[in-house]
């Protein structure tokens, strides 16, 4: 059984550092390596900060398999964001390309995931 961590907040920019702490907690429990830490909590601050601040609550769920880290957030309109082809600018898909193994949109969630290892 995997075990899953599953926050909901308004998507609000001042809420965002709550996802932190959640992130912190879950990278202590883990043993993770600063580096997996600070990657994951670029990918959330990306997508969160697109989330906008309509007022509407944004669900952030993160669970482990083995040594991959899953990540879903939604509900989020990046689907277009995500699939242009920005070039050489510095964009979600290649911030997220930067950050994370893999990403993908199923209609308003992203899901992305990271293989990471133990800080020992």
């Amino acid at each position: 059984m995997t075990d899953e961590i599953t926050l909901t907040i308004p998507s609000e920019r001042e809420f965002h550092d709550v996802a932190h702490l959640v992130l912190g907690g879950l990278a202590l429990r883990l043993d993770l390596t600063l580096e997996n830490l600070e990657d994951l909590q670029i990918a959330v601050d990306a997508i969160l900060d697109r989330a906008g601040d309509a007022g509407d609550d944004v669900t952030v769920t993160m669970s482990m398999d083995g040594d991959v880290v899953h990540g879903r957030i939604g509900p989020v309109d990046l689907g277009d964001e995500l699939t242009r082809d920005e070039g050489e600018a510095l964009g979600l898909r290649r911030v997220l390309d930067t950050v994370v193994d893999g990403v993908e949109v199923d209609g308003d969630w992203v899901h992305f995931t990271k293989k990471v290892t133990p800080g020992g």
